[in-house]
């Protein structure tokens, strides 16, 4: 068992610098992910090769140290790989609650708040921290779920208003998020005395890495396809629409030709003469996501370009 930990470890230091070579853009909160699970599978290395109390409390110590901070990293993962916008103190927040649960986690030996007692025992030569959990241990499982909830409830929110990068995107994050829960409530049903999430984590970087990729080539893509701004006129006139006339336009013109709620917050830029990246900045999403949302307006409103877009509502004003 020690052996495949020690394996397990390796691989996660592998991952970082796979990590460093496929994340062109350097997500900071990407690498931070890779590094929390080494230090889990560092903690678990160690815990196994540990003779004595003292050692292995301070084994498991540093594998709650990657544990609390994991999620909160993969959140701030989705966030930013969703471009879903948090109050800026909210990182910093979150940071001040993990510390509190680290603080907790890490207690055993000094308090009895998070294990009444604990002892070590050794199975086939490995060892195993005996626990006895005391009143707070709960209050991680609860800390957990939070977190699990609320990156579930990101994805679902972007889907919904139609902010993701990509649906098939999105689902595999939430492949992702749900296949860690499950194997964290499995691991908790069978109480197996190997740590199954060293390895989850492992799968969990692959696919995150995976999605990584596949993003940072469509996106490449897509600006190598994309037809720049100044190809076409932003206007057919000089005039602008008025404010009134916009609303007239959204309320009547866009909801007779069925456009989705995002389609219209799209159409009501484009009337303002807004470039497609200016739009993207507005709303937190791609440029990719802006065109996909344009394409959509033009075949609903049967135009091909803007200017046929301006000439066929200015009849209406």
């Amino acid at each position: 068992m020690a052996t495949l930990y020690g394996i397990v470890f390796a691989v996660s230091l592998l991952m970082i610098v796979t990590c460093f070579f496929v994340d062109r853009k350097r997500d900071t909160w990407l690498m931070l992910l890779f590094v929390s699970v080494s230090v889990c599978d560092l903690g678990y290395f160690l815990l196994s090769l540990s003779r004595t109390l003292d050692g292995a409390l301070w084994a498991n110590r540093l594998a709650y140290l990657g544990n609390v901070f994991l999620p909160f990293l993969l959140l701030m993962m989705i966030v930013n790989l969703l471009r879903f916008k948090i109050p800026k103190v909210l990182p910093w927040a979150l940071i001040g609650i993990n510390t509190v649960m680290l603080f907790i986690t890490t207690s055993g030996g000094y308090l009895p708040i998070y294990y009444k007692n604990v002892s070590i025992t050794f199975v086939d030569g490995v060892a195993v921290l005996v626990k006895d959990y005391g009143p707070l241990h709960s209050v991680y499982k609860i800390y957990l779920f939070a977190y699990f909830a609320a990156m579930v409830g990101i994805i679902i929110y972007t889907l919904v208003k139609e902010t993701a990068v990509s649906i098939k995107h999105s689902m595999f994050l939430a492949f992702v998020v749900i296949g860690n829960i499950s194997i964290w409530l499995v691991e908790n049903l069978i109480h197996s005395q190997f740590e199954f999430l060293s390895i989850s984590y492992i799968v969990t970087e692959g696919l995150i890495l995976l999605l990584y990729g596949i993003l940072q080539d469509y996106e490449k893509m897509n600006k190598a396809e994309k037809i720049p701004d100044t190809i076409v006129t932003e206007k057919s006139n000089s005039d602008s629409f008025t404010e009134e006339e916009i609303n007239n336009i959204l309320t009547s013109f866009a909801t007779e030709n069925n456009l989705s709620e995002r389609e219209k917050e799209v159409l009501k830029f484009i009337l303002e003469h807004k470039k497609r990246k200016e739009i993207a900045e507005s709303l937190f999403v791609t440029e990719s996501t802006i065109k996909k949302h344009t394409s959509s307006i033009y075949k609903k409103l049967k135009v091909s370009n803007r200017n046929e877009l301006f000439d066929k509502v200015s009849k209406l004003c």
